[in-house]
């Protein structure tokens, strides 16, 4: 299973470095995402397990636009059955608010993946919706970003989801470096 995990992350991280490398040297091309583990034991029942990985690409179209990429890898070891999420999420981010250090922005894109229970068929998954965030530029090339919520759509074989979450389970952190 680790060796699975490591030959997927070196094919997501190869994907966005020749991403970076493709686009000009001047340009404002960023690279982060975020990283995430959970780890609960309830008093009754089973511990449960979740590792996700989202690493992101993008470019600045201007001051207040921006296009990115997302590649998300979760997997999760849980009472209710083991399983892996992949999925490809393009987006655009729109910057609407600056004041100092601080920019706050919307994400809106969709994704499209794969949900694999353990032991079962990959159900083909998809989404389409809003994340806000906020960005603490720490200097010229380094940020902070957070996002917390989601406004959507999900569907995937047998579940239809429309979404609006503003909890501590849609709040993400992230480290973002700007060439």
């Amino acid at each position: 299973m680790v060796k699975i995990v490591i030959t997927i992350m070196k094919k997501m991280l190869l994907v966005a470095a020749m991403a970076v490398a493709s686009l000009t040297a001047n340009a404002q091309v960023w690279i982060g995402g975020g990283l995430g583990f959970n780890y609960e034991e309830p008093k009754v029942g089973d511990a449960s397990t979740t590792f996700n990985i989202a690493p992101q690409v993008g470019y600045n179209l201007d001051e207040n636009l921006s296009l990115g990429i997302e590649l998300g890898l979760k997997l999760a070891n849980k009472a209710a059955g083991d399983y892996t999420d992949m999925t490809v999420a393009p987006f655009a981010r729109y910057t609407y608010f600056k004041s100092g250090i601080a920019s706050f922005f919307v994400d809106g894109g969709f994704g499209i993946g794969s949900h694999k229970p353990s032991g079962e068929d990959a159900e083909t998954v998809w989404h389409v919706g809003l994340r806000p965030g906020v960005a603490i530029n720490l200097s010229d090339n380094v940020s902070i970003i957070s996002q917390l919520g989601y406004l959507g759509y999900q569907h995937r074989d047998g579940l239809n989801r429309f979404a609006l979450n503003a909890n501590e389970n849609a709040l993400t952190f992230g480290v973002y470096y700007t060439f």
